[in-house]
């Protein structure tokens, strides 16, 4: 018995390293050429933190209105060390759009590298601070599913977190919703457990996590009423008062201290400008209907059945940990809606909502097997395989085995089981049903693994596509 259990234990293991791995595989693949280097939004952070290490003043770029010509540090072309277009820009001295938690983490491995700032900075380099946090936010993601449903529900979560290529695509990118996102999920796995365990480290170490990820972009400080919420649904509504004044003092008084050390006038401005972010109630349908990692729509099928599983929980009779993940998702989401502007195409702001519809769609594929209805099959099948789509070339006009007849016969046939089992009963529909479900989802993950390691070639091998400066990362300049 005891060896039975070890060569258990030992295989789960085994698969759960090899998903991760999997995860950590595809979010290494080319990650300074796709999203396409130069990107200008991950310029904003590193330039901002470099000049903050150097010169001890951010500067950074943004056309924001209410920067006046005498905070104008220069005009120009930014350079490309690689070779490649530079970006426009107007450099802003100081530049108080962020707190610089975020900045100066980007910022800091550039200067470890020794990289000149205000170029077209290497993202071989400024991008390895989102990566890692995406590495953290997948074991948070396998521990939270695994937690209230079991190893296997946790398996399949970080599978579908590690494999969607619109969330692997953003895990690169070095934009400070990466950090929010991990402090979001690594936060709320530590205040349940201080709900369970009454372990007052938990609940102190949640508390400061989310704190901090206000000083990593403001909006990261919804992350303190989202602990507060946990606390107060315990019942601990003392806990709760104080974590709230005490969240909002430690975030808001060294916030505005900064702001006022550098420009007290200029980042009033800033603060009550960014506050005006347009809001309205299509925000959501926005969302929903375009989706991406960046400031392109991408048609990830996967990630508009996300959707569905959220709309699903919401309307099913849920266990505690369904309650748990149907109000982080809706949290996430209405942190979008509130803050990320109406029609705003930055989808990074999107990226916290990722880690609970990865599990929320999990917990939906696992009920489409146990009840594969024709109702759940031909909604299932077609997003599942949505995304050998994205392998179409529109340059070379390549397009994998989706001719329209052939697609056409192959849908019809995985729709014959559910259909049959609609009108008969035996246990032989039921099974080929549950056996076109997990080839479908299967077939999606390999189709998304494709996507992932193919998309660069897909999009420049006939087109000039910009290419990232050479870095040896293994190299830092205290090694030379």
């Amino acid at each position: 018995m005891l060896k039975s259990i070890l060569v258990t234990r030992n295989l789960k293991i085994l698969v759960f390293a090899l998903v991760f791995l999997l995860g950590i595989f595809l979010r290494l693949w080319k990650y300074p050429f796709y999203p396409f280097a130069g990107h200008a939004e991950e310029y904003l952070f590193v330039w901002s933190g470099l000049s903050l290490i150097e010169q001890r003043v951010p500067i950074s770029w943004n056309d924001l209105p209410v920067y006046e010509e005498e905070h104008v540090h220069w005009r120009g072309t930014a350079p490309n060390p690689a070779g490649g277009d530079g970006l426009g820009v107007r450099l802003l001295k100081p530049w108080l759009d962020e707190p610089p938690l975020y900045s100066l983490m980007v910022g800091g491995m550039a200067k470890l590298y020794n990289l000149p700032n205000f170029t077209v900075i290497s993202p071989y380099v400024i991008r390895i601070p989102s990566l890692i946090f995406s590495f953290m936010t997948m074991a948070f993601v396998f521990l939270l599913a695994q937690k209230y449903f079991g190893y296997w529900l946790g398996i399949l979560s970080l599978l579908v977190y590690g494999t969607l290529p619109t969330i692997v695509f953003g895990s690169r990118l070095a934009v400070p919703e990466n950090m929010i996102m991990m402090l979001m999920v690594a936060s709320l796995w530590l205040i349940l457990g201080y709900l369970e365990t009454k372990k007052k480290w938990k609940r102190n170490l949640a508390i400061f996590l989310a704190i901090m990820a206000g000083f990593a972009k403001p909006t990261g400080f919804l992350l303190v009423p989202f602990i507060v919420f946990w606390l107060w649904q315990d019942k601990r509504w003392k806990e709760g008062i104080i974590t709230a004044i005490l969240g909002t003092l430690l975030f808001f008084i060294p916030f505005f201290a900064y702001g006022f050390y550098f420009d007290r006038e200029l980042f009033l401005k800033v603060f009550f400008y960014q506050a005006q972010r347009p809001a309205g109630w299509s925000g959501l349908a926005f969302l929903v209907t375009n989706p991406g990692f960046s400031i392109e729509v991408f048609l990830d099928g996967f990630i508009v059945l996300g959707f569905f599983s959220l709309f699903w929980l919401a309307l099913k009779k849920k266990t505690k940990g369904e309650e748990i993940i149907l109000f982080s998702f809706i949290f996430s989401l209405l942190m979008v809606i509130f803050s990320g502007g109406k029609h705003d195409q930055l989808a990074w702001y999107r990226y916290p909502i990722y880690p609970f519809m990865a599990i929320a769609t999990a917990l939906l594929v696992k009920e489409i097997f146990l009840q594969p209805t024709f109702f759940a099959t031909a909604i299932f099948v077609p997003l599942a395989l949505a995304n050998i789509d994205l392998l179409e070339s529109p340059f070379r006009g390549v397009k994998f085995f989706l001719e329209s007849r052939f697609y056409r016969f192959l849908f019809a046939i995985f729709l014959i089981p559910s259909v049959f089992q609609f009108f008969s009963k035996k246990k032989v529909w039921l099974k080929l049903a549950k056996l076109v479900i997990v080839l479908a989802f299967v077939a999606g993950i390999f189709f998304n693994v494709w996507v992932i390691k193919s998309q660069f070639n897909l999009l420049c091998d006939n087109t000039i596509c910009p290419l990232p400066q050479k870095i040896d990362i293994l190299k830092p300049a205290i090694f030379k």
